[in-house]
């Protein structure tokens, strides 16, 4: 009786020998290659379709999620913005007299852009409700608490 098992045979054309497996036949190739075809097409096909129908929804629902966190950041994100476009106005004329040199009109330009930009989000509050009764879209006034 051997502790090991059955002991081994030289190979012969019968017995693949000791420690080898016989070789399995390969496998149907036009049937694995028709069930990846399939995979590939059903992909395919799911992408064309449903993704047109699926994707604008995703999307808009994202978009206003990311609106409605940035609506009630407007304040913090206002003054922020103030206190960069100061900074940046006191930052360049303090460069331009330090040196002496002119401020570029490239620069200007930017700056004045800024500026309006940052003033118009400033004064938001003020000029929303006229701006949505000029386009027609008035808003609802909130109900008072209390």
């Amino acid at each position: 009786m051997s502790v090991i098992g059955p002991s081994c045979n030289l190979p012969s054309e019968t017995s693949p020998g000791c420690g080898c497996a016989a070789k399995a036949e390969p496998a149907d190739r036009k049937a694995a290659g028709t069930a990846v075809a399939t995979a590939v097409v059903a992909a395919a096909c799911t992408a064309c379709c449903v993704l047109p129908f699926t994707l604008p929804a995703v999307v808009l629902a994202s978009a206003g999620g990311l609106i409605a966190a940035l609506d009630h950041a407007h304040g913090l994100m206002t003054r922020l913005s103030i206190a960069v476009v100061l900074g940046a106005w006191g930052w360049i004329v303090w460069r331009s007299r330090r040196t002496g040199l002119k401020i570029r009109t490239s620069v200007l330009v930017a700056m004045c852009a800024a500026t309006v930009l940052t003033a118009t989000a400033a004064l938001w509050p003020v000029m929303e409700p006229a701006i949505f009764h000029a386009l027609g879209a008035a808003k609802k006034p909130k109900p008072q608490a209390g």
